[in-house]
């Protein structure tokens, strides 16, 4: 029992020492890949953290948290990681240099983990394509032309919006509008706007066409008094709510007719819109204009959300590997790990099993010993046996002359005989026996012929002798 605790001491031992080495390699394995240091930006290890633990992580490794400032323009100096990971802005992030489906959906650049900043945007920047001094053109939901004067009415208040007239159609033509379709006017009247010829257009015709019959269906032009001197404007989260989602802003814009605003658009609007109110661009982006100037608020995520940190130490020295890969080596060596665990059970168990028996029950055990026999002398002999003698039979063939000497001619009547007297259970004695010649001679010689004590004649006898002729007498079973 020592031995086998002993020896699964020793098997313990060793698998702890195998998977301590496979920890260590895997530990080894993952930093060759992300462990790398660019214009002062590190990434943490495999570890996850939320927004504060992050600030904490860099703190005890000496440096703070990275800005997203630092990490782009680490990321512009070649820095780049499989990891997205948390900056100062509480933004979550990855930096790509190179374009990897398995690390950014092959996107490059600073790329940003979505939901961002869904509870800190009150509001959304949208983009009306074609309109001027206010007029744009609205078509039908069900097709073109298919608008009554009445459901052009609805139709435009619907946008936030009013039916244009025919002069602020004109003073938009003059500005440069056009369009390839009619549409109704707040006189219920159809025009058409064109300011430079097309054969599909007005027929060639440039100026503003107007089309007969008012009971017809058409298009509609609408006018909004915000965008009189601009194509891009604010709107506002549905009622009830103080703030909105990106997916909601851009479903905001949509139920204008309208998209969400790019920044280009923004800086390029023609009229300065008003500072201070952060919305939701196209960039997926919070910007806001600050003195004219458009400027973006950071997109926050949930601090409660996990991730690795970017902390920054500008007195640590670059480290760049030679031979970085971006597939998740650590999954193989994982695996690995988890298939040799495996093979050290089974071994081990292997180990412990023989057959279908564990090696620690299999010690040599004692054979049964029949519970008629008891051991006298070292012997076995039954133990309703009192009065005689037991010999094994081994030791019987031993006795037997022929038997030690090989001698293959031995009768088989005689090692029967030897058998038998070996399991005799009676013993028969003359002590003191009183004889004379004659009784000697009957008794003894007759019956008892080859059984007189060596070198002694039965007939020299004299009375009173206690020598002892045992028969061994069987009970005549032979």
């Amino acid at each position: 029992m020592t031995g086998s605790l002993h020896s699964i001491a020793n098997i313990t031992a060793i698998t702890m020492k195998i998977l301590f080495c496979l920890a260590i390699l895997l530990h080894t394995a993952t930093s060759e890949i992300h462990d790398i240091v660019v214009s002062g930006v590190f990434e943490s290890s495999i570890m996850t953290y939320n927004y504060t633990q992050s600030r904490e992580y860099c703190l005890s490794q000496n440096a703070t948290l990275a800005t997203l400032e630092q990490v782009t323009r680490a990321q512009n100096t070649s820095f780049q990681t499989c990891r997205y990971g948390w900056v100062k802005e509480q933004q979550i992030i990855l930096a790509r240099t190179t374009a990897t489906k398995s690390c950014g959906s092959n996107h490059i650049g600073i790329i940003k983990q979505e939901p961002c900043g869904y509870y800190i945007a009150p509001s959304a920047y949208c983009y009306k394509f074609n309109v001027v001094t206010g007029v744009f053109h609205v078509d039908s939901p069900s097709g073109k032309y298919n608008l009554t004067f009445a459901e052009a009415n609805s139709t435009c208040a619907g946008l936030n919006a009013t039916v244009a007239t025919e002069s602020q159609l004109r003073v938009a033509h003059a500005a440069g509008f056009q369009t390839c379709r009619a549409g109704w006017v707040a006189e219920q009247k159809i025009f058409i706007s064109r300011t430079t010829p097309a054969a599909e257009c007005a027929s060639g015709e440039v100026g503003i066409k107007e089309y007969p019959g008012t009971n017809e269906k058409s298009d509609v032009f609408c006018f909004r008094s915000d965008l009189n001197h601009t194509d891009v404007y604010v709107v506002y989260p549905p009622f009830g709510n103080s703030t909105m989602t990106y997916s909601e802003a851009m479903q905001q814009c949509l139920s204008l007719g309208d998209s969400l605003a790019s920044k280009e658009q923004l800086r390029s609007a023609p009229t300065p819109i008003s500072d201070g109110i952060p919305g939701w661009s196209k960039d997926n982006d919070v910007v806001q204009f600050s003195s004219g100037n458009l400027t973006i608020t950071p997109c926050v995520n949930e601090p409660s959300r996990l991730a690795s940190a970017y902390c920054f130490n500008p007195n640590i020295t670059d480290f760049i590997p030679v031979h970085t890969k971006d597939d998740k080596l650590w999954l193989k060596i994982t695996m690995v790990c988890i298939i040799a665990s495996i093979f050290i059970i089974l071994l081990m168990a292997a180990a412990f099993m023989r057959g279908n028996n564990c090696i620690c029950c299999a010690r040599p055990k004692k054979p049964a010993q029949d519970s008629t026999l008891e051991k006298d002398n070292g012997l076995h002999q039954p133990r309703w046996n009192k009065t005689s003698m037991y010999i094994p039979k081994d030791d019987i063939f031993h006795q037997i002359p022929a038997y030690q000497n090989n001698d293959a001619g031995t009768k088989p009547s005689v090692l029967s005989k030897a058998l038998n007297t070996g399991y005799r259970s009676h013993t028969f004695t003359n002590y003191g026996f009183e004889s004379t010649p004659e009784d000697s001679e009957h008794s003894f010689d007759k019956t008892h012929p080859d059984r007189s004590p060596a070198g002694v004649n039965p007939q020299d006898a004299s009375p009173g002798d206690s020598h002892v002729y045992s028969n061994a007498g069987f009970d005549g079973t032979y």
